[in-house]
């Protein structure tokens, strides 16, 4: 068998602009991801409430068939809002490219986000990172009108020593934790409801051996 590959080398695969590498796996991609993976649990939390023609009209409550997840983006030019569109579909490595990408357009100036990455329609759950730039544990996220129906303040992460009771066979164990604070539009979700799907959401975070059968 004769091979040309000298003369004919295979073409080169398509290069990956600097702004959609990424470095390290952190923690937010893998907590988009679970929580996306419970959003499909809950169809509740995967709807938005679109406001009617005139003040007379009643509000429409409309179901999504994917998880839309909102990032809240502290830039140089102000706060930008960019969604991640089926999140539910994506790696976590596709997913740490796509904050990447988006955290690099927000921090130009002028901003480079584009209505693309800020569709009208927006996410269904807000998330924002706020342990990301400070050693804050939990926050009152404040959800506006037009923002879905819920919204996420991740805290700082930190290690804690948790000790078990006496008589137990091993004496603790190290963990790291962190603090979320949530608040939703109670005209769509319950106190109850928001307080199960976060008990879902835990679920997939604690238990992230669930992941392997997706291929993560």
């Amino acid at each position: 068998m004769v091979n040309p590959s000298a003369f004919y080398p295979a073409p080169a695969p398509p290069s990956t602009p600097e702004s959609g590498k990424f470095a390290k796996l952190t923690y937010l991609p893998f907590l988009l991801k679970t929580l996306a993976n419970s959003m499909m649990e809950w169809p509740l939390l995967r709807a938005s409430i679109t406001s009617g023609a005139n003040t007379n009209a009643k509000p429409t409550l409309t179901m999504r068939p994917s998880a839309d997840v909102t990032l809240a983006l502290s830039t140089p030019t102000g706060l930008y809002t960019p969604t991640i569109s089926s999140a539910q579909s994506l790696s976590m490595h596709s997913l740490a490219s796509c904050v990447a990408h988006l955290a690099h357009l927000g921090r130009q100036v002028p901003c480079a986000l584009t209505p693309r990455d800020m569709p009208r329609h927006g996410g269904t759950i807000s998330v924002s990172n706020i342990g990301a730039i400070c050693k804050g544990e939990g926050a009152s996220p404040v959800l506006v009108p037009g923002g879905g129906v819920a919204i996420l303040g991740v805290g700082h992460q930190r290690f804690s020593d948790e000790f078990c009771p006496p008589g137990a066979s091993i004496l603790g164990e190290r963990r790291l934790k962190v603090d979320v604070s949530w608040s939703a539009d109670h005209r769509v979700v319950e106190g109850a409801e928001l307080a199960a799907f976060v008990e879902t959401w835990r679920g997939w975070v604690e238990n992230p051996e669930r992941l392997i059968a997706e291929g993560v």
